[in-house]
């Protein structure tokens, strides 16, 4: 992204027309997209893709192509973690933020050396509702954009969240990673993606000086959870901060052999939630 880039949208922001700049750009990629993903559909005539609003809404494109492959290769992160910090051959897993299934309807394919159960949760209604219909073999739920997730706390041995916390505030940081402890069993793990120093050339210079200084930063305006609510994550305050009280396993910052631009973190159960929020 341009510095240019980046102080238009910043105006846009404070104007608040960003929503509004987004929908034209949804109709600008849906002309740009519309031929491959015609040949898409022809090669894949099995494969549902969602409407393309949702899936605009969720990547920021429509690239049906792309929705496929990043969805596979993805899903095989996912289990290349749970292959090495997971033995059991039976497994409960959760995909926190799962949108319109890019990921969790390869995971079970992923998967094929274990049995698994999977369930996949987001504040999204449309998001939901689409899955339940359309990725059979996954119990889909609904979450707020705050605590709780629809579950009984140790529902799971993994949960997964993929651009989660990338869109969060920094009240919601703290609140959802103990949240998503919770309902993760005292073995499980937890994994998930966040703006790392890769994504930091994006960043505009006073919030680059935080960012350097092991600040969260985060661009607001627009409604939190959304992808242009965006927030950024120096590895310090992950490791310090976010996870001060887990037990990291791996920080992989931008692992390229999955195509992956954002910092990938696995984390074990924390032995002892912190103190509530207040």
């Amino acid at each position: 992204m341009t510095a240019v880039r980046q102080r238009i949208v910043g105006l846009l922001r404070k104007v608040r027309l960003l929503t509004l700049a987004d929908r034209a750009m949804l109709v600008v990629e849906l002309v740009k997209r519309g031929r491959a993903n015609r040949r898409f559909l022809a090669a894949h005539p099995h494969f549902a893709v969602p409407p393309a609003a949702l899936a605009f809404d969720a990547y920021n494109h429509v690239d049906w192509q792309a929705y496929h492959d990043s969805g596979m290769l993805h899903a095989r992160l996912v289990a290349d973690v749970v292959r090495e910090h997971l033995a059991a051959a039976s497994l409960r897993i959760c995909e926190w933020g799962c949108g319109p299934g890019r990921v969790i309807r390869h995971l079970r394919s992923a998967l094929g050396d274990r049995e698994v159960e999977l369930f996949g949760a987001d504040f999204n209604p449309a998001s939901v509702a689409w899955c339940a219909v359309h990725i059979p073999g996954v119990e889909f739920r609904r979450n707020g954009l705050d605590p709780p997730l629809p579950f009984e706390s140790g529902s799971f041995d993994a949960l997964y969240a993929l651009s989660v916390f990338t869109h969060l505030s920094a009240e919601g940081h703290p609140r959802w990673i103990d949240e998503l402890f919770r309902v993760v069993r005292p073995s499980g793990i937890v994994i998930f993606t966040t703006h790392g120093d890769a994504c930091a050339d994006r960043l505009l210079p006073g919030e680059r000086r935080r960012y350097r200084e092991g600040q969260l930063v985060v661009r607001g305006g627009v409604r939190e959870g959304s992808k242009c609510f965006v927030a950024y994550h120096p590895p310090e305050y992950v490791r310090g901060q976010l996870l001060g009280n887990a037990d990291v396993l791996a920080h992989w910052p931008s692992p390229s052999a999955y195509q992956m631009s954002h910092d990938v973190w696995v984390a074990r159960k924390m032995a002892k939630s912190r103190p509530a929020s207040p």
